[in-house]
């Protein structure tokens, strides 16, 4: 089926019972919230419709959350928050994952001052020393300003001394205004690339849009939407999950030459089958 072009989210809401937002590049471009962000927010509360964030970032929840205020989002709009950031942390905590039991013992972290706070504490020795670590925990570089030539080396040591990794956010980039940064996934690629053994937590694995279930209470009959900027985590993984998804052509793949203006649906095409995604849906920008 093709994916449908429409010109807001006033036309399909009726179909569905839950919303699943992106965070960046479907609603905040890294630096300032998109326009109509509140307003839409505000017609789905009035519509008595559920509203979860999904976000890849490496971040905890609340840690997003109060980000997301200081953009100017009211707090009552905000009560669904899931980061693959807090789903690492929590399934690490929990140790009932078997997938996990690889990720025990000391451990090196890719963004130890930058990502401080997303390792379970008092349940892993962190060490800065790659040779007395037992396993990688990649939440993202250290600082945005990090390229992959930073990383490089260590990874290549990682692999020889095969170490397995853990990524908390899929993303390979991301951007911040006009700027666009390598996220954890960009590291975790090029591990694989070169042997090494990842896990994944995050978009577009079907475990956390389970999750989403998990939070709503579903009965099996609630119809979901995605709505996100990348055909790789946010379409991808409503694809393998079975829900329905919008595609933003704002966001990460610029498939509109100018905010909300016309979709180029050649490259949406290319772009589909390059990463064997389809959008139900498409608009140039969040809009009612």
């Amino acid at each position: 089926m093709k994916t449908i072009e429409i010109a807001g989210l006033g036309e399909i809401f009726s179909d569905y019972e839950v919303f699943i937002f992106d965070v960046w590049g479907t609603i905040y471009d890294g630096q300032t919230l998109l326009p109509e962000t509140i307003n839409i927010l505000e017609r789905l509360r009035y519509e008595n419709k559920t509203v979860i964030f999904l976000s890849n970032s490496p971040q905890i929840a609340s840690v997003v959350k109060k980000r997301l205020i200081s953009l100017g989002i009211p707090e009552y709009l905000l009560h669904k928050i899931i980061t693959s950031g807090d789903e690492a942390k929590r399934r690490l905590a929990k140790k009932t994952y078997p997938e996990l039991k690889i990720f025990t013992g000391s451990v090196l972290l890719t963004g130890p001052n930058r990502y401080p706070n997303t390792i379970p504490q008092g349940l892993f020795t962190v060490t800065p020393n790659i040779k007395k670590a037992n396993w990688i925990f990649n939440a993202g570089p250290d600082s945005p300003a990090n390229t992959m030539e930073d990383y490089y080396s260590l990874l290549k040591e990682a692999e020889k001394l095969e170490l397995p990794m853990l990524c908390t956010n899929p993303d390979k980039t991301v951007f911040h205004g006009t700027e666009t940064h390598i996220c954890a996934g960009a590291l975790a690629n090029y591990f694989q690339l070169i042997g090494g053994n990842v896990h994944y937590i995050g978009k577009p694995f079907t475990d956390i849009f389970d999750r989403c279930k998990q939070i709503v209470n579903d009965d099996e009959d609630s119809k979901f939407l995605m709505i996100g900027d990348n055909l790789e985590t946010d379409i991808l993984g409503a694809n393998n999950s079975n829900f329905d998804s919008l595609l933003l052509g704002s966001g990460v793949h610029q498939l509109s030459r100018l905010p909300g203006g016309p979709i180029d649906h050649r490259l949406i095409g290319t772009l589909q089958k390059k990463f064997n995604s389809k959008a139900t849906f498409v608009m140039g920008q969040l809009a009612w």
